[in-house]
């Protein structure tokens, strides 16, 4: 649950989120989540929750920084716990201040403006009139008129009254002698609601030959710490001043202080008036008197504006990477096998080096768009524009072909390449056609005509000093002891004068046509070798297989008698009479006469070896056995059930038959030396030869052991 901030992951998001700054979206959010705190801190800039607000925000970032650089898992845990204690207890600490936001929100806006036209006919006539007798009896006095600041902490230094505001209630305020008259009178809209309160004193140095007075250093202190009004009336002098916004607007007629209350209460009615009391004001320039410090207030004024935006804007990113994390986090992985292509390449030159078919790259996205990425999403290049013949080191771009906006590369792998380029070159040659295993051609065969290669000639390019190395551009084939003509498709091999191979270099076309012409001797015949056989092979036994070495033999012979052989020639007979088992003997050949057999190699060959493969026939027998019971005791008696079983067996027939002769070559055994008397269901064990498979049917049988009770033995009679 606490997880809402990845801290662990700060810096890379941080980084994504810059790099996300080019979507016209992700300003148009930021942007308007900045303005949005950029309102609330300035709704609260004034109030003392400010204070507090400016702590907290300080400790936040202290506290992420130290946890997202340290990477300490248990700050961290104990950082996340208190970001959400905080953004529950936010609204409950600035709730005043949020209210008093929105209200002055309402007010600010136009067409829901509220205009306090009733308040202004109360309290004004009551304060002017209380101003102007307490001027004419020079008695001092200290009224603030809270705006949209409240005055809490100001009120709770004085007596609190919740009064209706009167100018009897005023003036006996401030009578000489009485309790309440030394200090301010707090006004919220038309009541009074304390006296004598203490106001915080301003540290500007008043204009030279002004009393340096507690009231207008009060009043001055109290407009510099909110958006009030103060009005003072000198007890030394009676001149009336009124301090708002850290200035002093001192020396003022009636007319004067009336267009202050007015414009304090009413900003709208104000405006229709204002020129006027501008004109007023203006019409001397000693009723109206700036601080000394005010070009410097108005400095830190807008250095504040534009550390308040500052900090909206921080605010900001921080709800973004919140969001982000929450709904659609950035995540990292690492993407391979993605494609290099070599761009802008020129036209005459040559990439001689080495270059890797693919990269690796270390992207950023969010989780939605980095699932659906592959390899085929990107493109990896480097740029080949206005290099020449010479080595370069050439960096490599890898950029996303799906939402480019939304994927972040971090890193590639490799990050440059070493490229050699050379000038370009071609040249023509006339391919030559070698064969690799002429020997392997039979005898009787021969290659007829020419050997060709088609097209015969074609063109190389490539870097011009390799070209320049090229003497012959060969093909090579294999016959492969063929005995037709032989045609395939030969890549071409590029050789220098010493006979190296040469590469880096290209071919068109790629491969040529190679033909072979092969056709057989006039005055020979390949034939196959017949083995003549005789007598018959022993009883239960037959030919499996008669193997010939070689099978096939070149006769050389006049072309007439070879005509008449056809197709084999036989061996002289060779006689398995009795034959058991497997034969190997040398046979000499039986061609006509005139005619002699040559191996492949042109060698006369006067006999063949034939190995005769004789083996068993087979069968199968049914047999019933009765089953033996050895081990018995003596005195023991058996029964068995069944008494017999039958025996089928399935194998060489000459063994079949000896067992035909003699059925006691298989036998049915039960064991019974370990049973003890009662019924036992048994597996009988099967006697028979070698060789053979058997099945026994039934394979179980019942076994009931009786045992002859012993007599006991008669006692003597006893003697007495």
């Amino acid at each position: 649950m606490l997880d809402f901030l990845p801290l662990d992951r700060l810096p890379e998001n941080l980084a994504y989120l810059i790099y996300s700054i080019r979507q016209i979206e992700t300003v148009f959010d930021l942007l308007l989540v900045s303005l949005t705190y950029f309102g609330i801190l300035i709704l609260v800039r004034r109030s003392q929750a400010a204070v507090l607000l400016r702590g907290i925000l300080v400790l936040a970032l202290f506290a992420v920084g130290v946890s997202a650089l340290l990477q300490l898992p248990t700050f961290t845990w104990v950082l996340r716990a208190a970001l959400v204690l905080g953004l529950i207890a936010t609204p409950l600490i600035f709730q005043p201040e949020l209210r008093r936001g929105l209200e002055r929100l309402g007010r600010t806006l136009g067409f829901l403006q509220i205009r306090p036209t009733e308040l202004v006919h109360r309290v004004v006539p009551v304060l002017l009139r209380v101003t102007t007798n307490l001027a004419q009896r020079r008695v001092g006095g200290l009224i603030v008129l809270e705006g949209t600041t409240e005055l809490n902490d100001v009120i709770g230094t004085g007596v609190r009254l919740h009064a209706d505001l009167s100018a009897d209630l005023l003036e006996t305020i401030f009578q000489d002698k009485t309790p309440l008259h030394d200090g301010a009178v707090v006004v919220r809209e038309d009541r009074v609601v304390a006296a004598a309160c203490v106001l915080p004193l301003s540290e500007q140095a008043l204009p030279e030959g002004m009393h340096q007075g507690t009231r207008h250093r009060a009043a001055l202190g109290i407009s510099e710490k909110s958006n009030c009004l103060a009005v003072v009336v000198s007890e030394e002098t009676g001149a009336i001043s009124v301090a708002e916004n850290g200035l002093l607007h001192r020396d003022l007629d009636s007319t004067e202080l009336r267009e202050y209350l007015y414009r304090f209460y009413d900003p709208l009615q104000s405006n229709s008036s204002g020129l006027k009391g501008l004109i007023a004001i203006k019409r001397s320039n000693n009723q109206r008197i700036r601080s000394p410090r005010s070009p410097r207030a108005a400095v830190i004024n807008s250095f504040g504006l534009i550390a308040t935006f500052l900090t909206a804007m921080l605010l900001a990113v921080a709800t973004w990477l919140i969001v982000a994390n929450q709904v659609n986090p950035p995540q990292t992985e690492t993407v391979s096998d993605i494609a290099l292509r070599l761009t802008n390449q020129p036209k005459d030159l040559l990439v001689v080096s080495d270059v890797p078919q693919t990269v690796a790259a270390v992207i950023q996205a969010p989780q939605d768009v980095l699932s659906a990425l592959t390899p085929q999403s990107f493109r990896a290049t480097a740029d080949l524009a206005d290099l020449g013949a010479d080595v370069h080191r050439v960096e490599v771009a890898v950029t996303s072909s799906d939402q480019r906006d939304r994927v972040r590369v971090i890193s590639v792998d490799p990050t440059a390449l070493d490229v050699e380029l050379q000038p370009k070159a071609s040249q023509v040659l006339t391919v030559a056609v070698s064969i690799l295993d002429r020997e392997t051609l039979p005898f009787s065969y021969d290659i007829a005509g020419e050997v060709t290669a088609n097209p015969t000639q074609l063109v190389i390019t490539g870097p011009s000093e390799i070209v320049d190395q090229v003497a012959r551009a060969e093909a090579t084939v294999q016959l492969k002891g063929a005995r037709n003509t032989v045609r395939e498709d030969r890549p071409v091999i590029l050789k220098d004068a010493a006979g190296n191979v040469l590469s880096g270099l290209t071919t068109d076309p790629e491969t040529v046509e190679v033909t072979v012409p092969i056709n057989q001797r006039f005055n020979t015949r390949d034939t196959a070798v017949h083995v003549v056989i005789t007598g018959t092979v022993a009883p239960g036994y037959w030919i499996s297989n008669i193997n010939v070495d070689p099978n096939t033999v070149t006769l050389l012979g006049p072309p007439t008698t070879l005509e008449e052989i056809g197709s084999f020639v036989d061996t002289i007979p060779v006689d398995v009479s009795g034959v058991a088992g497997e034969i190997v003997r040398r046979v000499p050949l039986a061609p006509p006469a005139n005619v002699s057999a040559l191996n492949e190699s042109g060698v006369t060959e006067g006999s063949v070896e034939v190995t005769v493969s004789v083996v068993p026939q087979q069968g199968n027998l049914r047999l019933t056995v009765p089953v033996e019971a050895t081990g018995l005791r003596q005195g023991d008696t058996v029964a068995r059930s069944p008494s017999s079983v039958d025996v089928l067996l399935a194998g060489p027939l000459p063994i079949l038959n000896q067992i035909n002769a003699d059925n006691k070559l298989v036998r049915v055994v039960v064991d019974v030396t370990d049973l003890v008397p009662g019924t036992h269901t048994v597996t009988p064990t099967l006697i028979f030869p070698e060789g053979l498979r058997t099945t026994v049917v039934p394979n179980a049988v019942q076994i009931r052991i009786e045992r002859p009770t012993p007599t006991p033995e008669p006692t003597a009679p006893d003697a007495g």
